[in-house]
């Protein structure tokens, strides 16, 4: 009888000590289960990055000087990858006709690049890619050893915007007759060289050219129409911010503060449980 108290102490300091152990092991779960905050944010910023830079990337355009599509043969032609917002690095790309890019003489993982002269070889398709192949539109410059070439913008044109193309005749400034053809079907002679299109939708965009009497027929050149966003009819500003990155900011902000909230639930319970 005199050992029964031994043994009910150390089966008494058994449980504390497995109790303690639970109480740790609830307490090392809940730790792991409850997300710190950056580890939140960090995880929800991967995510919407390759969202919001695939979408930019879809959206952009490189961007030409001057700004057309064909050039006669020697002129000074520039093209460029840049962004505003500060986040995209872009590399400007090229597929050409005749030689490989390599030989262009521009480097290729610059986000410009200026031909001058400009040659024949240089004709061909231009896009921009990020870092992590992210890319761009593509754009096809024409350069031409003829007399003749379209004027069109190298940039997509707005829906109910107005556009005019111009059918330029290297040996002279002076007006002239053109023929104008879209998809190859013609769309009529104009008298002052000059093909205006008001209030533009989808259906003016396609493959043009012109033609001048004596002088010759400029290569096809492809109008893009993109479809005009609220933000783009009030926005005048080229640096002003982008809804995308307005959208990033707010996703990020929302994202912290939803991160927060799960850490301060987690310490609270943890506490709760240790008590």
């Amino acid at each position: 009888m005199a050992s029964s108290p031994p043994l009910m102490e150390i089966h008494h300091h058994d449980d504390t000590t497995m109790m303690a152990e639970h109480v740790g092991l609830e307490e090392a779960l809940t730790a792991r289960l409850i997300p710190y905050p950056a580890d939140v944010v960090a995880l929800l910023i991967v995510q919407v990055h390759h969202g919001y830079f695939a979408q930019k990337a879809d959206a952009a355009f490189p961007r030409i000087v001057p700004d057309r599509l064909q050039f006669f043969l020697y002129e000074k032609v520039s093209v460029h990858c840049d962004e505003n917002d500060g986040f995209t690095e872009w590399r400007l790309k090229m597929n050409l006709n005749k030689i490989h890019p390599a030989n262009s003489g521009c480097h290729l993982s610059a986000p410009s690049c200026t031909m001058y002269p400009i040659l024949q070889s240089h004709s061909g398709e231009y896009w921009c890619e990020d870092e992590e192949g992210g890319k761009s539109h593509a754009v096809n410059i024409s350069v031409t050893a003829g007399s003749v070439i379209l004027e069109s913008p190298a940039h997509p044109v707005l829906e109910g915007e107005d556009v005019t193309l111009y059918c330029k005749n290297k040996r002279t400034q002076s007006k002239h007759i053109a023929d104008f053809y879209k998809d190859g079907s013609s769309l009529g002679t104009r008298y002052t060289g000059n093909l205006s299109i008001q209030n533009v939708s989808k259906s003016d965009e396609g493959l043009y050219k012109c033609s001048i009497s004596g002088a010759g027929e400029s290569p096809e050149s492809w109008l893009k129409i993109s479809k005009q966003t609220p933000y783009e009819k009030t926005t005048d500003s080229p640096h002003s911010v982008s809804p995308h990155l307005l959208t990033l900011r707010w996703i990020v902000v929302g994202a912290l503060l939803v991160a927060l909230l799960l850490w301060v639930m987690g310490l609270h319970c943890r506490k709760h449980r240790v008590k």
